[in-house]
């Protein structure tokens, strides 16, 4: 046996190499999870958004509606109430039309903060 053979023996540089690609591909793997992770938790927390969104409009559909019918009932009218119903909704909208660059700046900034926080909580 020659000393470099007896060194490398020593040292057991080819296991220590092993060891090494070992944990990169493990800590590749850890981050490949941590990835796999956070688009999950991301994934649920959009799928219950959808589900609130979607309940929230019915609810706000149906309760226009009751709202309709009693002013309705109130005016003695059998369309005065939808007719009030929809002026109401044509005035938000033309709010939202009107101030679309505000309500987009407000929109994106409270975007930016639950990514920021979801960003930091993990």
């Amino acid at each position: 046996m020659n000393l470099k053979d007896d060194m490398s023996d020593f040292l057991k540089i080819g296991e220590l190499r092993e060891n090494i690609v070992k944990l990169i591909e493990a800590k590749f793997e850890l981050a490949k999870l941590g990835v796999q992770d956070k688009i999950e938790s991301i994934a649920v927390k959009a799928v219950h958004a959808l589900f609130t969104f979607i309940l929230g409009i019915v609810t706000l559909i149906f309760l226009s509606i009751l709202i309709a019918v009693g002013i309705n009932s109130l005016l003695k009218s059998s369309w005065a109430g939808y007719a009030i119903m929809f002026v109401f909704y044509f005035i938000i909208l033309a709010i939202f039309i009107f101030s679309q660059d505000t309500v987009m700046s407000r929109i994106k900034k409270k975007v930016e903060a639950i990514v920021d926080e979801h960003i930091n909580e993990n």
